[in-house]
């Protein structure tokens, strides 16, 4: 495949992000603010002025993602030009669980299932920011991950459990046969009891869903990762798209800056003010239960 102008942006990028003077460097550094970081370590901080911020941000991270929310007037473009196509995607239903007023999310916690097409249904643990050393007993546990992901500036360590569902266990929870505890397994509980910083009663959480998400992995001669888009539909009608790579956490800064390049030099416009997909997707669900 033909390296393309892109490409070698991309390397450029990277290589003046890794090697080259302050001066230079300015225009391609990412700040980083560590969420869950102890005070005075990487708050706002440039790597410039800051040396190690990221390595101290990912140290014991086992993958590092870097998301960027594609600004709403050009979706349409980012589809186009990334060649998404609808009959090429994987297609998704994606409940979550939690209070009327989204406690869970507010300290931290997401509990979510997935139904999809062609592929099993789970369900998911995730905690974050999470210190790594809080999760050592569960490192080679199918289903656990320990990533980071860098959304903005911002550099929030996760960790998750994962496993499996039957076929119409996760619908059976939406229509109310089922109990929402019954999606989560003995294992998965133990997790959310040891991370979670307050009990949770499984049994007082609402089913808010389905989001409807379409997912694409693709690549790009511009760039040397596998680019992951996730278009997600509201139930409101509004809708996000999600661009991202995953990288080795030690070349986490440089991936960062590189694909903030990429996107620019292909036109994809960025939201400058970027929001997790899972708090806009809660945020509008609950609305939707409220009417």
């Amino acid at each position: 495949m033909d390296r393309g102008p892109t490409q070698d942006m991309f390397e450029r990028t990277c290589h003046a992000n890794r090697d080259g003077p302050v001066g230079e460097r300015a225009a391609v550094v990412i700040g980083v603010a560590i969420a869950g970081a102890p005070p005075g370590h990487g708050v706002g901080m440039r790597f410039d002025a800051a040396p190690g911020t990221m390595a101290r941000a990912t140290a014991g991270i086992e993958a590092v993602e870097v998301k960027q929310t594609v600004a709403a007037h050009a979706h349409a473009r980012a589809l186009a030009v990334l060649q998404l196509r609808p009959q090429e995607a994987l297609w998704r239903r994606l409940f979550f669980y939690d209070t009327p007023g989204l406690d869970l999310h507010r300290c931290g916690v997401v509990l979510r299932a997935r139904a999809t097409v062609g592929e099993p249904d789970d369900s998911t643990v995730k905690i974050r920011p999470v210190d790594p050393s809080r999760v050592e007993r569960w490192r080679g546990v199918p289903g656990f991950k320990l990533e980071a992901d860098i959304v903005g500036t911002t550099v929030i360590r996760s960790a998750s459990f994962t496993v499996r569902q039957g076929r119409d266990e996760i619908d059976a929870v939406a229509r109310g046969e089922r109990a929402v505890a019954k999606l989560f397994s003995q294992a998965q509980e133990a997790f959310l009891r040891a991370l979670a910083p307050e009990p949770i009663e499984l049994s007082e959480l609402l089913s808010l869903g389905p989001v409807h998400a379409r997912r694409w992995q693709v690549r790009h001669p511009g760039l040397p990762h596998r680019v992951c888009a996730e278009a997600w539909r509201m139930p409101d009608g509004g809708s996000l798209l999600e661009l991202s790579i995953k990288a080795d956490p030690a070349a986490a800064a440089s991936a960062s800056a590189g694909f903030s390049g990429f996107l620019a030099e292909l036109g994809i416009a960025v939201s400058e003010t970027p929001e997790p997909k899972t708090r806009t997707a809660l945020s509008s669900l609950v609305a939707e239960s409220l009417r």
